[in-house]
């Protein structure tokens, strides 16, 4: 009690005022020269800005506007549309009908009598043929003389006999593309021989054969 009833005379009051001015003036300098808490404020707000800057935010569907949705959804759309498979048309027969042509060979023959033409044949199952139309012989026909005449028809050596109605000619020096009255081929599989006479024993050339079926 003393002590505080001295600091109260004139003299010791005087002096301790001075003493707490001057510690507050050293401890106000002491922050100016730092920067005091402005520089502290600064700091915090630099800190806070380069973190900003450094982590993305996730984008909130929520807190986009209505334009910048419907944005994203169109452009996320288009994404899809051209990863997806592009479907492919469809090609459609529209013809009535279709054609197959089974070749057959050539070959020359210079004899009065029905005789093979050496690999002139083939193999035709007719079981493999849906909806036929129209079968006929056809063949390329020459003759180098130009003096006789030459006959050519189709034989089925599987059951050894001609295939009715499959007999054409040539007579004259013109080559001709014949064809001839349509035919039926036999069920099931069978070998088709092209055979050629002539009536004055000269060569006559076949260039092509081949049995041409017409569908539905």
């Amino acid at each position: 009690m003393d002590f505080f009833k001295n600091l109260m005379t004139p003299k010791t009051g005087f002096f301790a005022v001075f003493i707490v001015v001057f510690i507050n003036l050293i401890i106000i300098d002491s922050f100016l020269i730092r920067g005091g808490p402005t520089r502290t404020i600064e700091k915090i707000t630099e800190v806070s800005s380069s973190e900003t800057k450094s982590t993305p935010k996730p984008i909130d569907e929520n807190s986009c506007p209505v334009s910048c949705t419907s944005q994203i959804k169109e452009a996320t759309s288009s994404i899809k549309l051209a990863n997806s498979p592009v479907p492919q048309p469809q090609t459609t027969t529209t013809s009535t009908s279709q054609d197959t042509y089974i070749s057959l060979g050539s070959g020359s023959n210079a004899t009065d009598d029905w005789s093979d033409l050496p690999n002139a044949q083939e193999y035709i199952d007719s079981t493999k043929y849906y909806g036929i139309k129209t079968v006929t012989f056809e063949a390329s026909v020459k003759i180098p003389t130009g003096n006789q005449t030459a006959y050519v028809r189709l034989f089925n050596s599987t059951d050894k006999h001609p295939v009715w109605f499959s007999d054409i000619s040539l007579e004259g020096g013109t080559p001709k593309f014949l064809i001839s009255k349509p035919i039926e081929l036999n069920s099931g599989n069978k070998l088709y021989q092209v055979q050629m006479k002539t009536s004055l024993k000269y060569t006559s050339i076949v260039d092509k054969a081949w049995v041409h079926i017409v569908f539905f």
